[in-house]
Order: structure tokens, then sequence, then C-alpha cells
């Protein structure tokens, strides 16, 4: 990828690497606290992150990307995503999906998340995808906004029932 690093002020936004995950721990453990507090129902496990990264760190670079934001040496934001392929019936092309986005609260608002999903968009369009998916929680709206300013579409909600939550009522 050409220009793979993006200069904005005091930021740095470049590929990360393996060496960065022991540094990302905190960021990402940040973002779904995040995602919580806006109304993600999911609890992560204890060793999640753990286990995020062992399944990450292997298709780094051929099947996921990684794009990091420093600031003065310091990580304070970053994108993950992955290839995944679209059921037979979509057609069984592979898409880009952006599975994680975050910028440390002190750090938005001067372009970090921005420059993240162009480097990520421009890592999936060079593979020759053309369709590029992410998940948005639903009470996130500054995030909704942000996408719809970079030119993303809304085109589904989720929907989750849980049985803790609810009974089945057969008689209805």
């Amino acid at each position: 990828m050409q220009d793979e690093t993006a200069s904005i002020g005091n930021y740095l936004i470049r590929p990360g690497n393996g060496d960065d995950m022991s540094r990302l721990e905190s960021l990402w453990l940040a973002f779904y606290e995040d995602q919580k507090r806006r109304g993600m129902l999911l609890d992560l496990a204890v060793d999640a992150f753990t286990h995020w990264t062992k399944s990450y760190v292997p298709v780094l670079g051929r099947f996921a990307c990684l794009f990091v934001a420093e600031k003065n040496g310091e990580l304070v934001g970053f994108l993950a995503g992955r290839i995944r392929s679209l059921p037979p019936y979509f057609g069984g092309f592979q898409a880009g999906f952006i599975s994680d986005v975050y910028v440390a609260d002190a750090d938005r608002g001067q372009g970090v998340g921005r420059h993240l999903v162009l480097l990520a968009t421009r890592w999936f369009q060079e593979l020759g995808l053309t369709r590029i998916e992410l998940q948005v929680i639903t009470n996130n709206t500054p995030a909704r906004e942000f996408y719809r300013q970079l030119g993303w579409s809304e085109e589904l909600v989720q929907m989750v029932w849980e049985s803790k939550a609810a009974e089945v009522n057969l008689n209805t």
C-alpha cells in the first residue's frame, strides 16, 4: 500500500503490527467499555483480549488489517478489520469488515478516526474489495453521524433476543 502512514498535527497514523498488540490492550478494552455504556448487550470474557489477539495476529496483513494512531509515542486510537466472505445467496464474494474503531476521548475531533477509516478503506480497495461493512451500536449517535459524513449508508438494524431477558409466549 502506497503512503501507508499519515501525519496530522501531533498524530502519526500507521499500519499496526504484532508488536503493537501488547500496547493495544488498554485501548481495546476501553473500546468495549464504551460500547457497553452505549448499549452493547454482550459481555466480554475475562480473557477476551487474549482470544482476540490469538485469532488476529496470524492473519494480520493478509486477511486482516490493523491501523494505529500514536501521539508522542503512545497509542491513542486504532482500527481493526478483516476480510470475510458473503453467503452464496448474496454472491459469495469477499467484503471488508471493520470490526473495531476507537480513539481515546481526549484525542477525538482531531481527524484521527477519519484517517484510520480512510487508510482501512484504501487497504480493502487495494485488495479489490468493493464492499466494506461495519456495525455501530444503535445508541452511538456520534459514530453513526461520523460514518454518514464519510459516505457510509445504514443498511440494516441488528435485533437481539436473549432468553434471560424474556420468556417465549407460544400463546400470542
